[in-house]
């Protein structure tokens, strides 16, 4: 189990040394997944709130990261980003104004 555990940790440090932006934009996705869980457990506003503004920082992220990669086509994680940044855009208004 320990093993496990400092693998992981080794493997997040050299995530953190190659490409920094993205050890940030992964750990913002978790914590939102951990909202989210906490908030289906709860069911309440701050949870939800505060899982979809990390959704919308770390898909704000990716957009910017991946449009300083010149390329003629859309990418896949620049359409999914989009998609759930439009999503969590959508929630957050839909919860803002229903309070």
């Amino acid at each position: 189990m320990i093993r496990q555990w400092r693998h992981f940790w080794q493997a997040m440090m050299i995530l953190g040394q190659h490409n920094p932006p993205q050890l940030i934009e992964t750990l913002m996705l978790s914590l939102s997944m951990i909202l989210f869980g906490v908030w289906m457990v709860n069911s309440e506003a701050p949870y939800l709130l505060l899982g979809l503004i990390y959704i919308v920082g770390a898909c704000t992220s990716i957009l910017v990261r991946e449009s300083l990669i010149l390329s003629s086509r859309l990418r896949p994680t620049q359409m999914a980003a989009t998609v759930l940044l439009v999503v969590s855009l959508y929630g957050c208004a839909d919860l803002i104004f229903s309070l």
